[in-house]
């Protein structure tokens, strides 16, 4: 990440304890926005991984879990508990010839600037083996309800939507599997709190399908949060 300078206290404003622990929410958002990825005996890359939630997660699926982090603390107190975790420059470990079947990023995006967005990405296209995928959550640029998130941080530099990431997709190699609402998960697993989540779910799918015609799309996703799936096409072995 550039501007490195602005990090200085980003790990105690987070509130991040460095805990790398997964709370039940968190494991139960992990699962439904892996579901179609497999992690047991994969290879996988956590760009940023904070407070090492997804890196807990992941190993304890199987996975051969390895992250980048800029915070030397973190980095730090991820060694201490056994993780390989690595300095922040992907270059690096394309230079090291590194691979891996999956690469995740949860709120990493939007701390690029657009340069670094097409070279970062060129990156992990460069480290995955073909058919290997990249899942990257970020704010949602196309809603008014992602300006919380994207507007919320001063180390947030790029705004990010469905377009503009089909657009970068594009420029690096990668094939779009989908951009879609970031997966939600009822935060309790009594009966009442589910049904009113799905019928929520359900009436943000109409809203969202209306809005979307009138843009000309099928429809527009408006949660907070969006979600990217891209893909290292087969027979692949460095980006555009």
């Amino acid at each position: 990440m550039s501007d490195s300078h602005l990090y200085g206290a980003y790990a105690d404003w987070k509130q991040w304890q460095g805990e790398f622990t997964t709370s039940d929410r968190h494991a139960r958002y992990f699962a439904a926005e892996l579901a179609e990825f497999p992690l047991a005996g994969k290879r996988v890359l956590e760009i940023g991984f904070g407070n090492g939630s997804f890196m807990a997660w992941a190993k304890a699926q199987g996975a051969n879990v390895s992250g980048t982090e800029i915070n030397e603390t973190m980095l730090a107190r991820a060694r201490d508990k056994g993780f390989d975790a690595l300095p922040d420059a992907l270059d690096t470990l394309v230079a090291q010839q590194r691979r891996f079947d999956l690469i995740v990023a949860f709120d990493v995006f939007e701390h690029w600037g657009k340069e670094a967005l097409v070279a970062n990405l060129r990156h992990a296209h460069a480290l995955l083996d073909a058919g290997g995928a990249l899942i990257a959550r970020f704010p949602n640029g196309h809603s008014p309800f992602g300006r919380v998130y994207q507007y919320g941080d001063i180390t947030h530099q790029t705004a990010l939507s469905a377009s503009s990431v089909e657009q970068l997709a594009n420029m690096t190699g990668f094939e779009v599997l989908r951009v879609s609402n970031a997966c939600r998960v009822p935060a309790r697993h009594d009966w009442w709190t589910v049904l009113k989540f799905h019928w929520r779910k359900r009436q943000r799918a109409r809203i969202e399908t209306m809005l979307g015609k009138l843009y000309g799309f099928g429809r527009l996703p408006l949660d907070p949060n969006l979600t990217a799936v891209l893909r290292k096409p087969t027979g692949t072995n460095t980006a555009n």
